[in-house]
């Protein structure tokens, strides 16, 4: 129970950061909860196809090539895609949206719950020095794609964008953080950070634009 409460807190303080993000007209707490299920919910559907894509003659390859094929085409594709289908099923064609924050909330939501569940996976299975780095790392990065996701269905939704560049860019981003963290050297561990830190600037100017006056006078109904 130690090492549950370790992967899960991490989550739930995130959740907790972003649902008070939107102070002006918050979400319902009960539409928040359920999308945090609902994208813990697909992390055992995007295991099982990400092992029978691993399985296929086609993805069984070492070296750089296998490691660009993983991040890109089986983490960062399927998990992306399943949390942008849930957003977008759920989320994007109903009435919950009234301005670009609740999107970015309402996918914060979604993309929490999907890294709760995984880090609980690795967590208990590999232990204290995991939960450590994986609160640092890869849950704040599963954050941060769902910023960038939905930042990106907000600019759909109230500009006209198209709604597929809300699946492409977070798992090309996922791709590429997948693709350092997945090379064990130094290096590769530096250039890690760095992206980590740049998503970090990018989601903080996301928010910044989205939760500004203007924006908000612009696109709420």
């Amino acid at each position: 129970m130690f090492y549950v409460a370790l992967a899960v807190i991490p989550g739930l303080l995130l959740l907790v950061f972003m649902y008070t993000r939107d102070q002006l007209h918050p979400e319902p707490k009960r539409q928040v909860f359920r999308l945090f299920i609902l994208g813990a919910a697909i992390v055992f559907p995007a295991g099982v196809i990400e092992r029978l894509m691993m399985g296929s003659r086609g993805f069984a390859s070492g070296g750089i090539e296998g490691r660009l094929i993983t991040a890109f085409f089986v983490a960062g594709m399927i998990e992306e895609f399943l949390k942008a289908s849930i957003f977008d099923r759920t989320v994007y064609q109903s009435r919950l949206v009234r301005g670009p924050v609740d999107c970015i909330v309402y996918a914060a939501a979604v993309g929490l719950g999907f890294a709760t569940v995984e880090n609980v996976m690795y967590v208990t299975s590999s232990g204290l020095m995991t939960a450590i780095v994986r609160s640092v790392t890869a849950v704040p990065a599963h954050l941060m794609f769902a910023i960038i996701m939905g930042y990106w269905f907000a600019k759909a939704k109230f500009e006209g964008k198209s709604k597929w560049l809300a699946y492409v860019i977070p798992a090309a981003t996922h791709g590429v953080y997948d693709t350092f963290a997945l090379s064990s050297t130094v290096f590769m561990d530096l250039v890690l950070v760095a992206f980590l830190l740049f998503l970090v600037e990018t989601s903080a100017r996301i928010m910044a634009r989205v939760r500004s006056a203007r924006a908000f006078n612009r696109y709420a109904v």
